[in-house]
């Protein structure tokens, strides 16, 4: 499956899921990679509602971190 040209998700015949995006490769079991996806998710939202309280200062949490 093909998403926006830059993503791909292969199914592998032994069970496995490849996961691609642009010159990265993770590798997951079904369950491992519907974890992954969720807490990816949470992020992007985390990230968005962050982008809405701009003027209000982002505040770190074990979850986000801000680098400068």
């Amino acid at each position: 499956m093909q998403g926006d040209g830059q993503t791909k998700l292969v199914l592998c015949g032994c069970g496995k899921l490849h996961v691609t995006y642009g010159s990265v490769t993770l590798h997951f079991e079904r369950e491992e990679f519907v974890l992954f996806a969720e807490s990816i998710g949470r992020l992007a939202a985390m990230l968005k509602q962050s982008a809405l309280n701009h003027a209000l200062a982002l505040k770190p949490t074990s979850n986000v971190h801000i680098c400068h």
